[in-house]
C-alpha cells in the first residue's frame, strides 16, 4: 500500500506527493567536451532544473562486440562501436561533476556496469544513483547499489510487471527504501500512444514506492500530463540545440523549453490546490455584489405583511439566502423598509 507521508531526500530536496515534482535534466549523450556539458549544466541551472544527470559507461563492458542494432538489416552498426565513439573520460566525468557542484546544482550518472558504479562511488561521489532500463534486471548490480543508502531511481522500460516485481523485492531485501520508480518507453523518440502513464500509477499501487516519468516524447505535454496524475520526478534529455547530430538532440528539450516545462508545472500545482471546497480570498470581497439575495422591492411599513409581489431575488447577496423565499411570504415587517432593499431577519416579526 502506498504511503502519502513518504518522503525521499535528493541531495538536500524533499521528494514526495506533496512537494514540488523534481526535474532532472539529462545531458547524457549530449556532450563530449567540458566546454559542452558547462553549457549544458548552466542552461539547466538557468531553466530550474533541480539537477542534471549523465551516463558513466564504457564500450568495452556494456556490450560485447558481435551485438548489432538492428535499425538497418543491410548494414548493420555495432552497439560496441556507437557506444565507443560516445565514451566520456573519467576525467570529464570528474570536471563535469565537480563543475555542476560549484554552482550549486546537484550532479549524477546512471552507470551500465558494476566497474562504473566502482569508479562512481570512488571518484565520483555522487548523491543519486540512477539505473537506465536496461539494467532493470542486472539484480546484483542494484543490491550493492542498495548497499550504499543513497537514493536510487529506476527506469522501467522494456520491463513486464514480474521483472519490476523481482526487481524491487531484491532492492528492498537489503532494507534499502528510498527507490523511485519511473515509467519509461525505451523508444527514442515514443511515441504517444506507447507512453502509457497509467502504468506509473499501477507500479505506485504495487510497490508502494514513490513514482515519475521519464520522458522520450518530442514535445513537453507529456511530462506536464504526467505531473498533474502524480509523478514525483520528471527526467527530459537536455540540449542547447536540437538539430545537432546525435540520437538524443532532436528528442531533447532547451533551456527555453525546459523552463516552459517547468513554469507550467508549477502553475498546475498552484491550481491543484487543498481539495477542500470553499470560497478563496479574493472571492469572499466579490460575494455580497455578486451573489443574490432576497431584496424587498417595494416601499413596505411597520406591520405589512410580506407577498409575492413584494420580494425578488437579484444581487447584491447580503440580504437572506434564496433558500427562504417561500418562508418570509406572509411574515409581517416590524420596520420601515425602502424599496430595493436586500431583507434581513431582523426586519421580520
Amino acid at each position: 500500500m502506498f504511503d502519502f507521508n513518504k518522503e525521499i531526500n535528493l541531495d538536500g530536496t524533499l521528494v514526495s506527493k506533496a512537494a514540488p515534482t523534481y526535474f532532472i535534466a539529462e545531458i547524457g549523450g549530449n556532450f563530449s567536451t567540458f566546454e559542452e556539458a558547462k553549457k549544458l549544466i548552466d542552461d539547466a541551472k538557468v531553466s530550474g532544473a533541480n539537477s542534471v544527470k549523465f551516463q558513466t559507461l564504457e564500450a568495452e563492458t556494456i556490450t560485447t562486440k558481435n551485438n548489432y542494432i538492428g535499425f538497418n538489416k543491410d548494414n548493420p552498426t555495432r552497439q560496441y562501436d556507437n557506444f565507443k565513439s560516445s565514451e566520456i573520460s573519467k576525467e570529464l566525468q570528474i570536471e563535469v561533476v565537480k563543475y555542476a557542484k560549484k554552482i550549486g546544482l546537484t550532479v549524477f550518472s546512471a552507470p551500465s556496469h558494476i566497474k562504473d558504479f566502482e569508479f562512481m562511488e570512488s571518484e565520483l561521489d555522487i548523491p543519486i544513483y540512477k539505473i537506465g532500463s536496461d539494467l532493470l534486471t542486472h539484480i546484483p548490480l542494484l543490491i550493492e547499489i542498495a548497499k550504499t543508502k543513497k537514493p536510487m531511481i529506476l527506469s522501467t522500460g522494456l520491463s513486464t510487471m514480474q521483472e519490476i516485481r523481482d526487481s524491487v523485492e531484491a532492492i528492498h531485501s537489503t532494507g534499502f527504501k528510498d527507490l523511485i520508480l519511473l515509467q519509461c518507453v525505451s523508444n527514442y523518440p515514443c511515441a504517444y500512444d506507447e507512453v502509457n502513464l497509467n502504468a506509473m500509477l499501477s507500479m505506485q499501487n504495487e510497490f508502494g514506492c514513490l513514482v515519475g516519468y521519464s520522458d522520450h516524447t518530442l514535445d513537453i505535454e507529456i511530462s506536464l500530463a504526467a505531473s498533474v496524475m502524480g509523478a514525483c520526478v520528471i527526467e527530459r534529455h537536455f540540449t542547447y540545440d536540437k538539430t545537432l547530430p546525435g540520437p538524443d538532440h532532436k528528442l531533447s528539450s532547451t533551456k527555453e523549453e525546459f523552463k516552459k516545462l517547468i513554469t507550467y508545472t508549477r502553475n498546475i500545482e498552484l491550481a491543484t490546490g487543498t481539495g477542500i471546497k470553499v470560497p478563496t480570498y479574493s472571492e469572499l470581497k466579490s460575494r455580497e455584489t455578486n451573489r443574490c439575495s432576497i431584496i424587498v422591492m417595494n416601499n413596505m411599513k411597520n406591520g405589512d405583511v410580506i407577498t409575492a409581489n413584494d420580494i425578488d431575488i437579484r444581487r447584491p447577496g447580503n440580504g437572506l439566502a434564496p433558500k427562504y423565499y417561500d418562508t418570509v411570504i406572509g411574515k409581517k415587517i416590524k420596520i420601515d423598509i425602502k424599496a430595493e432593499t436586500p431583507l434581513l431577519s431582523n426586519m421580520l416579526e
